[in-house]
């Protein structure tokens, strides 16, 4: 997955713990179907909540990283908040917080981070926001597949034939190869098994 190309990333989530003690979230490539990775450090009874009555559909902070870049602290978000759902999260230690996002090849990731005690002060979002940055230099060194060219390398990785590929995803087999092209372009790939091995190096999806 992404975040395990980061250099230092283990180190990079402890000082982060340290700057946001009540959690943070860190969210890259935000697709329809989600984010490409997503780590959350949020008090566990809060993103159980948050899920099960899609609180993100209401949550102001979410909407400012659907629609912003840059940075911000909660209290400096600006938009309404009509179901309480920052309310609510103050329960669980929520009380203060920032948000940094940025925007590369069409495609969102952000920091939300939190704490109980007080806001972030300018030297700690500084901070945060290098650590963000550094991320975000690794996201934007990483080519951005679609998730019709996903399925087809995960195909292929499994040692099926093109024709075979586009049986078993029900697409033509000149679809099949139109996405190749568009891989190896994407990743400066020569042949098919270069591809297929860059996205496995690059850790696209889960090696078995």
């Amino acid at each position: 997955m992404i975040a395990s190309n980061i250099p230092g990333i283990d180190d990079d989530y402890a000082r982060v713990r340290e700057l946001a003690p009540s959690g943070f979230v860190l969210a890259l490539n935000l697709r329809w179907v989600g984010p490409e990775f997503l780590h959350s450090e949020y008090p566990k009874a809060w993103r159980e909540i948050y899920e099960s009555k899609n609180y993100f559909m209401f949550d102001p902070v979410f909407y400012w990283t659907l629609t912003k870049t840059g940075r911000t602290r909660w209290s400096e978000v600006g938009f309404p908040d009509p179901h309480g759902v920052s309310q609510k999260a103050k329960k669980y230690g929520l009380n203060f917080g920032a948000v940094f996002c940025q925007k590369v090849d069409g495609r969102r990731s952000f920091l939300a981070t939190s704490r109980s005690d007080r806001e972030l002060t300018e030297i700690e979002m500084d901070e945060l926001q290098t650590l963000f940055e550094k991320w975000m230099k690794v996201v934007s060194e990483r080519p951005v597949l679609t998730e019709g060219e996903l399925d087809v390398l995960k195909a292929l990785k499994s040692g099926q034939a093109q024709a075979e590929v586009g049986t078993a995803l029900n697409i033509a087999t000149a679809t099949v190869k139109k996405r190749l092209r568009s891989i190896r372009k994407k990743f400066g790939a020569a042949t098919t098994a270069e591809a297929v091995s860059i996205a496995v190096e690059k850790r696209y999806f889960q090696v078995d």
